[in-house]
């Protein structure tokens, strides 16, 4: 086998490792650990953890009756995350801080814009924090689980987005979705 095709097989096959290491690591389980919900994300807090393009990193961690969502951002402007697999629908919680003060607004996405939540939305929040520190803001929230995961789910879609500016109807400078597979 020529020298060419040694190298094609080797990085085949080290590609479908990677691949697989990296699908392997979009599940997320029922723990006993419950992250801190303080506006700050420690190193292992979360179960689930995914660096998205060097702009956001998104984190996840769920107990039997509460589930755990952190954004982590390259912004001083506003951070978002929902639940469910696309803007219209799902419903988002975000925020922005602004000389120390935290403005925090759950949302429930309607097409390509988002409008306050109705009371129910509001209900499933149990905590949040938001804290904004050298160019990264950070949004934590915990919501009841039942309320976004009921039984049988096989899997839990997510969005996330961030802004430049501390205005929340401001268009996104980045968003990305993913779907953990429920364990």
């Amino acid at each position: 086998m020529s020298t060419f095709r040694v190298m094609v097989v080797a990085s085949v096959v080290l590609l479908a490792g990677v691949g697989a290491a990296t699908f392997a690591q979009d599940k997320l389980g029922v723990s006993t650990r419950k992250p801190s919900v303080d506006g700050t994300v420690a190193a292992n807090e979360y179960s689930y953890s995914h660096d998205f393009d060097q702009q956001m990193t998104l984190y996840a961690s769920r107990t039997a009756t509460t589930l755990y969502l952190a954004v982590v951002a390259n912004t001083s402007g506003w951070v978002g995350v929902g639940v469910g697999p696309k803007m219209d629908g799902a419903d988002i919680f975000m925020g922005f801080v602004k000389d120390g003060k935290v403005s925090f607004k759950p949302q429930v996405g309607k097409g390509h814009v988002h409008r306050d939540a109705p009371a129910d939305v509001n209900d499933t929040i149990e905590k949040f924090a938001m804290k904004q520190r050298g160019g990264k803001t950070t949004l934590e929230v915990a919501l009841k689980a039942g309320a976004y995961i009921k039984k049988g789910q096989s899997t839990l879609d997510l969005i996330f987005a961030m802004g430049d500016q501390t205005i929340l109807t401001t268009y996104h400078s980045y968003r990305n979705s993913t779907s953990l597979s429920l364990q």
